[in-house]
């Protein structure tokens, strides 16, 4: 029976091996308390992909129905939902409500839904402009549409509150709605607006124990509010960076633990830097320290070791068109070094100065091009991804041991 590693990158980080983002689970958590006193609170978590957005507000999730009073005695009905390519903000809705019920005792799901109507039908809410041909979709229909979709999930919203509240079935504070991977709605435009007038007609109606979490990227959040700014002020703004050291190193020692493995603790701290602070780089990083480990404790030759089998799972997967890793680099390849090593947004000429080149210039359209980097309002560029940045650690780790690949060493052989 192989040994068990708890580390997973192609997966999210189970609530139990969570660690870091302290700050950012407490102000949440301490928030969504209010939603006892009919106070409604939501937040758009946002960040670059693999930054640990979904696993953070997974823990939140977990902890929002635990009722633990070391943990802000929240007791909330939740859902989750991931939006797929193209889906209408009413279908995420549905799904969403749907969801809900899983937490929610059958007959009082039954009960709630004979107050409903065509809105609940076959054991499952039905949201939607019933009716409503699509096949002339003019602005009016539109318009229709979206009041139609606010008003069917305020009516389910309330009939749970109301249940929930008076301990119809199991006694809840209020509800928590996650909604992942925004930028997939198909009308994101007007999602918003949606829901601000769903929080609001609640909270107006004393009705105010609805939060939702929205999760995505940075642009995303321009386009979510684009018609409506207004609705901004109904959300708080998340905003998920790499971890510090010490975070990173708490979820490496966290999983250690769970796997049963000892650790040199001065080679962690040696050594953790060169996962940028990247939660995905971090998971990589640990899952081939468990895996390259033979004798139960993690040392300075295992992160050796696994430093390498970890560049090589990022550039082949994640980056192979972008950066030349293994191979000799070319001007493009230094720019990008040198944004890894500095770490920071550098105007052009101080990258021309640093590499004492001139010509970087013609190179930078098309590291744009490719997703390699990206610049801000002060002219300054910067790499797209630290995840990128890590690869690149990897490589100049690599560079400098002159390690050509994993299959040419022997485990144990990396001094």
């Amino acid at each position: 029976m192989g040994k068990y590693n708890p580390f997973n990158p192609n997966s999210v980080v189970v609530p139990t091996l969570f660690a870091g983002r302290a700050s950012q689970v407490n102000e949440i958590c301490k928030k969504l308390t209010q939603l006892k006193h009919g106070m409604p609170a939501s937040y758009f978590v946002y960040g670059e992909r693999g930054i640990g957005k979904t696993a953070l507000v997974k823990l939140i999730r977990y902890v929002a129905s635990l009722n633990e009073d070391k943990l802000h005695e929240l007791n909330l009905i939740t859902s989750y939902y991931s939006a797929e390519q193209g889906q209408e903000i009413s279908s995420i809705l549905q799904e969403s409500l749907n969801k809900l019920t899983d937490e929610m005792d059958s007959a009082l799901v039954a009960k709630i839904g004979s107050r409903l109507g065509e809105i609940f039908k076959n054991g499952k809410f039905e949201i939607g402009a019933f009716g409503t041909s699509l096949a002339i979709d003019t602005t009016e229909s539109k318009l229709k549409r979206e009041i139609t979709v606010k008003d069917q999930t305020v009516s389910i919203l309330s009939n749970i509150i109301k249940s929930i509240s008076s301990g119809e079935g199991k006694k809840k504070d209020g509800i928590l709605i996650v909604i992942d991977e925004i930028h997939n709605v198909g009308n994101l435009a007007t999602a918003a607006s949606i829901i601000r007038n769903i929080v609001t007609t609640l909270d107006v109606e004393n009705l105010g124990k609805v939060s939702f979490i929205i999760i995505g990227y940075e642009e995303d959040v321009s386009k979510f509010f684009s018609q409506d700014s207004s609705a901004k002020r109904m959300f708080d703004f998340i905003p998920l960076d790499v971890m510090p050291d010490g975070d990173a190193m708490d979820i490496l020692k966290k999983g250690f633990e769970a796997a049963g493995v000892k650790f040199d603790e001065a080679a962690l701290r040696e050594n953790i830097s060169m996962a940028g602070g990247y939660p995905h780089s971090i998971q990589i990083l640990g899952y081939h320290l468990i895996e390259t480990d033979t004798d139960g404790q993690v040392d300075q030759k295992d992160w050796d070791r696994a430093a390498i089998d970890a560049m090589f799972t990022l550039r082949s997967k994640e980056f192979a068109a972008m950066y030349s890793f293994g191979k000799p680099l070319t001007v493009k390849d230094e720019i990008l070094s040198l944004l890894a090593k500095e770490n920071r947004p550098l105007l052009k000429k101080e990258i021309a100065d640093q590499l004492k080149k001139k010509n970087i210039y013609q190179y930078i359209p098309v590291l744009k091009k490719i997703g390699a980097i990206r610049g801000d309002a002060d002219k300054k560029l910067q790499l797209q991804s630290q995840l990128l940045r890590t690869a690149i650690l990897f490589d100049q780790f690599i560079r400098k041991n002159e390690i050509i690949s994993p299959s040419t060493i022997p485990h144990g052989d990396l001094e």
